[in-house]
């Protein structure tokens, strides 16, 4: 799947800050290297996971603080996007989570499903992706509810 569009604008994260830590979970190899790599060149620290129930063990275990998952919909287990998504707002109340999904169902789902969240289709466009990450965490750090 091939970007939308390479240029990261002004969406990195605010300067003086220390990097907001980005939980990435997709199975999909190369769109979560693809993506990984380039949120990292944002300015972003990355943790990637292929499976849900591989994120809730990074979460449970990671000695570095979560700002924000984004989580593919559709993977392989018995967690996918939405148990995810319901586990983190269980488990670590105001940690925002983003859903994406290139599947046409899916997606109308997560719209019925998660109107408060962040929703991104597949294929991505970058840009757009990272003033999503940067607006969700901006966000959760002037209304925390941890």
């Amino acid at each position: 799947m091939v970007p939308k569009t390479q240029d990261k604008g002004d969406a990195s994260p605010e300067p003086g800050n220390r990097a907001p830590t980005i939980l990435l979970v997709d199975d999909e190899a190369l769109i979560r290297a693809m993506l990984s790599d380039y949120l990292q060149e944002c300015g972003y620290k990355v943790l990637e996971a292929s499976t849900g129930e591989e994120a809730i063990l990074i979460l449970d275990t990671a000695h570095v603080a979560v700002d924000l998952v984004f989580t593919d919909i559709s993977m392989p287990g018995s967690v996918d996007g939405f148990a995810l998504s319901k586990w983190v707002h269980a488990n670590r109340p105001g940690m925002p989570v983003i859903l994406t999904s290139g599947d046409g169902r899916k997606t109308e789902a997560a719209m019925e499903l998660c109107e408060d969240q962040p929703f991104i289709e597949k294929p991505y466009d970058l840009k757009m992706v990272v003033a999503q990450i940067r607006a969700s965490i901006n966000k959760a750090r002037t209304n925390p509810k941890r």
